[in-house]
């Protein structure tokens, strides 16, 4: 049972990344969420073997059936990303032959949100502010019907925010995007306080070590821009994995 229901939330979570690319793509395209998806070179209809998740591209061998242009890696990325976050979801949320669905299902939610942020702004050094906005007052209420506190959310995606605020404007945007303050506001909503700071502090942590890496290896110059929200995406994820020995922690650190 436990292999069936991997498999299950494996195929969910493909599909979700699926649906999580055609948010991407029709966001930036300015196009509504409805009607078939097409390809993006020669606007084709796209027949149903031409969808399924992650196979098709490599079936295809990343390209367009109908037209033979390249098709974006983001494809199968987000696809295999968000398989393995769902797989995740559901073997932390198994106890037993109990299913914590609640928790496994805000566990995806927050893991799509990420996943199509990190897309949007790795691609095009861009963030979705609407769906930023919406995403941000969905989850954390799901946070609050979930049992946090409001006052630590609220504390959280304040001083989050505060922050990467202070970051852009000391820096003048050369440390960070003016999108970023507001999703460093979505990390605090969904972490709360003072989760989110350990989350907020992972992410520059993460971000510093591939930066000085890219630039050991030649790849980006000292003056190249590189996407932060990724960053704060997995910052974002590892917190909330291990929220409950590290609130402990930085409690503790804190003296709260």
């Amino acid at each position: 049972m436990i292999i069936l229901g991997a498999l299950l939330a494996l195929i969910l979570g493909a599909a979700f990344g699926s649906f999580a690319n055609v948010v991407v793509i029709r966001l930036k395209g300015g196009e509504t969420l409805g009607g078939r998806s097409h390809c993006m070179s020669c606007k084709h209809i796209l027949a149903p073997a031409d969808l399924v998740p992650i196979f098709s591209w490599v079936a295809l061998g990343g390209k367009c059936r109908y037209c033979n242009k390249r098709v974006h890696w983001q494809y199968p990325v987000v696809e295999t990303v968000m398989a393995a976050f769902s797989v995740i979801a559901y073997v932390r949320h198994l106890s037993g032959v109990s299913l914590d669905i609640p928790g496994m299902s805000f566990e995806i939610a927050l893991a799509f949100v990420l996943v199509v942020l990190t897309a949007f702004d790795a691609r095009w050094k861009l963030i979705p502010m609407e769906f930023l906005i919406g995403a941000t007052i969905l989850l954390a209420s799901a946070r609050l019907l979930l049992g946090a506190s409001w006052i630590e959310l609220v504390l959280g995606a304040v001083v989050v925010s505060v922050l990467l605020g202070m970051l852009v404007l000391g820096s003048r945007g050369t440390m960070m995007g003016e999108g970023d303050p507001f999703v460093g506001l979505f990390m605090g909503a969904v972490l709360g306080f003072p989760l989110a700071l350990f989350g907020l502090l992972l992410s520059f942590i993460i971000g510093g070590c591939v930066a000085a890496a890219l630039l050991i290896e030649g790849a980006v110059g000292r003056k190249t821009q590189i996407a932060f929200v990724p960053f704060m995406a997995a910052g974002t994820m590892i917190a909330f994995w291990w929220r409950e020995p590290l609130e402990v922690i930085v409690r503790y650190a804190i003296g709260m």
